[in-house]
Formats: C-alpha cells, structure tokens, sequence
C-alpha cells in the first residue's frame, strides 16, 4: 500500500513555526505531532510501503519546508506535495523552486475562504501556476469544499483540456456526498462529466472514509461506484493522517475494506499502483 495524503507536523516550531492561512491555530494540533519519524513508524507497524507528505495548509500554509525536508531525509519512503496560492505574483518562481529546487512532486490548491468564486484555480492568473507544472513534468492536487464543489467542476473542465498532460488529482472524491446511498453514492453529473478526461484522477481518505463510518454506512460501494465510473487506474487511497482524528491502524483497516468488493487487479491500483504511477514513476 501507499498513503498517497498523510500530513506532517514537525516537533520542532521555531525551525518550522505555524502560520495558519485563516483563523486561529487548532487547539493541541501541536501537542502530539505527527513527525516524518513518527509517520515511517507508522507505515511500518501497518506494512506500507511509502506515503506522500502533503502540506498541511492550516498550521504551515505556504511555506513547505517541513514536508520537502521530510521528503529529502527519507526519499525512499516519502514524497512531497507542496501548498501554493495560484494568485500570487511570483507564482512561477514559486513553483520551480518548490518542484525544481526542494523536489515536490507537484501543488495542491484549495478554495481560500468560503464564498470565492473559481479564480483560485482557473482563472487567466492562475494558469500561469499550471503552466509552470506542465513545463516541470508535476501534478496538481486540488480541494473542492461542498460548498463549490459544482461550480468548481464545471470551470475545472475546460483547464484539463488545456493541460492533457497533467495529472489532475481531485482530493476526497471531490467531496461527493458517499452518505447519500444508492445508485449514485453522490457521484453525480458534476463529476461524472470529467470521466472522459484521462488526467483525472480521484483520492479518497478519512474525510469520505470516516464520514461513512460515523454513520455506520459501508465505504465499499462507494468506492465501488467511483472505480466503476472512472476505473481503478484512476483511483488512489490516502489516509488524512495529522488531520483526520483517529488511530492510524483503524483508517488503514477501513482502507482495505473499502476495497472489498473490487478485484484484486483493482484493490492493488487503488491501494498502491495509481499513486506509485502518478506520484513515484513520473
């Protein structure tokens, strides 16, 4: 298996000091940090094989060092996947130091506060952070809230025909409402209308894993439904850790139930293949 979204906390704040992008700093979020040490741990006592380190934007924002040092102490476990503001004025400096310079893999871009139009992606401006990963051979990961998630969909069709090339990884199934049952499992038109785009792929974590839990719903035919509608090649597991609360044994446990019903070619692509071939193989 491979964690394609564990997020790291560093033990050691006055190397690498918090700076929430919004609002205050979660109470005991650095009390019991998830270290790159504490992470490899982990992966081992779970038998897993390598993770993607992914910038935890609400306690670092932009600046992702810590998830890059990680990534550079340990390359034969850990990749890193760094935070940008697409908008800034120096975005292509920003990225080629992020990818060329520290070795990220590629950016993640998530909606800066609840309410922003589409801009922080796909606007002219933004682009320009698209096109500096296109040159550079990177990915891109992006959020979608609930909120906008429709609307980020639509504008987020016509970006992936001008970047074929890209891997485009939307994070949390791109925040489907899985709770909503059959037939569906919240994959809906929005998203469904992507499903021709082969540089789309989707990550599921304990953002859709635990929500289902919560509610004593099973995760498999959800996962089920977005493997039959986009193909296990295109699909990939991550566990949220350092964010999502719980025990790092029991969201790997629900990962490999949430493939059950798939078969073993699909249950190794979504566990493993499709981040190794996205994140490592690149």
């Amino acid at each position: 298996m491979i964690d394609s979204h564990a997020h790291l906390i560093a033990s050691d704040p006055a190397r690498y000091p918090p700076s929430p992008l919004s609002g205050t700093l979660e109470d005991g979020a650095l009390d019991n940090p998830v270290t790159a040490e504490r992470l490899i741990a982990l992966l081992d006592a779970q038998g897993i094989e390598r993770a993607l380190a992914v910038q935890r934007a609400h306690i670092y924002g932009f600046h992702n060092d810590y998830v890059c040092d990680a990534a550079a102490a340990y390359p034969d476990r850990l990749r890193a996947l760094c935070m940008v503001d697409a908008l800034a004025h120096d975005i292509r400096e920003t990225v080629r130091y992020w990818l060329r310079e520290r070795g990220s893999v590629g950016i993640r871009l998530t909606e800066p506060h609840k309410g922003a139009d589409t801009s922080w992606f796909a606007s002219k401006a933004a682009l320009r952070a698209w096109e500096t990963v296109a040159e550079l051979g990177g990915s891109v990961r992006l959020h979608f809230y609930r909120w906008n998630r429709e609307a980020a969909l639509q504008a987020l069709l016509p970006v992936l025909k001008s970047f074929p090339d890209t891997p485009v990884v939307l994070d949390h199934f791109s925040n489907i409402a899985g709770e909503s049952g059959a037939p569906h499992y919240g994959v809906d038109e929005a998203l469904l209308a992507l499903d021709d785009e082969p540089n789309v792929y989707l990550l599921y974590s304990m953002i859709n894993l635990g929500k289902l839990a919560s509610l004593d719903l099973p995760a498999a035919p959800v996962v089920e439904r977005v493997v039959r509608a986009f193909g296990a090649q295109r699909v990939m597991w991550g566990s949220d850790v350092a964010q999502s609360k719980g025990n790092y044994a029991d969201m790997v446990s629900l990962a490999r139930a949430s493939v059950a019903s798939l078969s073993a070619a699909e249950q190794q692509h979504v566990l493993h293949d499709t981040a190794s071939a996205v994140y490592w193989e690149r």
